[in-house]
């Protein structure tokens, strides 16, 4: 179901909404945030779900035995007081009358009786009052403290490509520039991940545990399947599947869910999620795991942003380029002069090397 479509009840029954509710984890705070500005209309029934969700984590207040006894101990003292008092104390008859009214048959055994059954009748009444607050009456919310989440997180930084072996058998060929965040041993009914750049993915197989890659807004979920995501900060998504079965969806719900069979690759329009299904052309998308740097009609940006990762340097331009221009080239295991000098004829550039700068002018 997508979110778009969710009811309170649908809220309070969803993990990630509990937790946002619930605890402080960062990693959910910016999703619910960007949620309710893209969603206003949402806000109402998701006050009411919070509402609940808070009345829902208070702990009822039970007496506890020595609560009770030490009651039942202030009563015995008070009713030994009075029977000392009635005991200690000397009544002084004021006239005749009243002295005859001491002695008459059972008066002072039914006053000191009555005074005393009434005393142990208030403070009874009062013991079970004070009972019943305790249970019946609302307590002060009492804020659920849950353990904090721990989070694994891998980065592969400019010029390095990182292999992981992830807790579950599944293997990860990190890109360069590109990061792996999850949570740590995953959670015993998912396991899911946070791709920002570019990853192979060979995923152990679990029917329990379905294994899923968050990039973005765009989820790819599959339970043993080999595939590489391509997802790099404002280019376009590319999904490649090698073997197995994967979908693809949407977190807010933009487009229907899609199936991938081996062979295929989906692209993504990150700005109008715009879809585009075709052929897995594995040469060009797995090239950069065999040691190989292939563009195809590569707009600038691409391959700046590609060649700062590879060789881990910094691209200035001294003037811009035509906006239309493309490069193609490919490149196996070559030092960064042969790729600059390569390019250099298509795109028509002079280029400077400076320890981990390079300076290109466009001809």
């Amino acid at each position: 179901m997508s979110k778009l479509e969710y009811t309170v009840e649908d809220f309070v029954l969803d993990p990630e909404f509990r937790k946002w509710i619930l605890s402080s984890d960062g990693s959910v705070k910016f999703y619910w945030e960007e949620y309710l500005r893209k969603n206003p209309s949402k806000h109402t029934d998701i006050k009411l779900a919070r509402k609940l969700l808070l009345n829902m984590s208070r702990n009822s207040v039970e007496v506890s035995e020595s609560r009770l006894e030490a009651a039942w101990q202030n009563i015995n003292q008070a009713v030994q007081e009075i029977q000392l008092d009635s005991v200690e104390k000397k009544v002084i008859p004021l006239n005749s009358q009243s002295t005859l009214k001491r002695y008459e048959t059972g008066y002072r055994s039914y006053s000191k009786h009555h005074q005393l059954y009434r005393m142990v009748g208030i403070l009874a009444l009062a013991l079970m009052l004070a009972v019943l607050a305790n249970i019946m009456l609302p307590q002060d919310p009492v804020q659920l403290v849950e353990a904090p989440i721990l989070y694994e997180e891998h980065t592969a930084p400019p010029g390095v490509k990182s292999n992981l072996t992830l807790q579950d058998g599944s293997k990860v060929i990190l890109n360069s520039g590109s990061s792996l965040r999850y949570i740590k041993n995953f959670e015993a009914d998912q396991r899911v991940l946070e791709l920002v750049g570019e990853a192979y993915f060979e995923v152990a197989k679990d029917s329990t545990r379905p294994f899923t890659v968050r990039t973005g807004q765009i989820t790819i979920t599959a339970l043993g399947t080999s595939f590489n995501i391509k997802a790099y900060q404002k280019e376009e998504i590319d999904i490649s599947l090698l073997t197995g079965l994967v979908e693809v969806g949407s977190e807010m719900g933009q487009f229907d869910k899609v199936n991938l069979v081996p062979g295929e690759v989906l692209n993504i329009n990150p700005e109008n999620q715009k879809l585009k299904k075709g052929k897995f052309d594995e040469e060009k998308s797995l090239a950069w795991i065999r040691k190989t740097i292939l563009f195809d009609h590569a707009p600038i940006a691409e391959i700046i942003r590609v060649l700062e990762n590879w060789y881990g340097v910094e691209i200035k331009f001294i003037n811009r380029p035509k906006k239309d221009l493309l490069v193609s080239g490919l490149f196996k295991d070559q030092t960064l002069e042969n790729v600059l000098e390569g390019l250099s004829y298509s795109a028509r550039f002079e280029f400077e090397i400076q320890k981990d700068q390079v300076n290109i002018l466009f001809k």
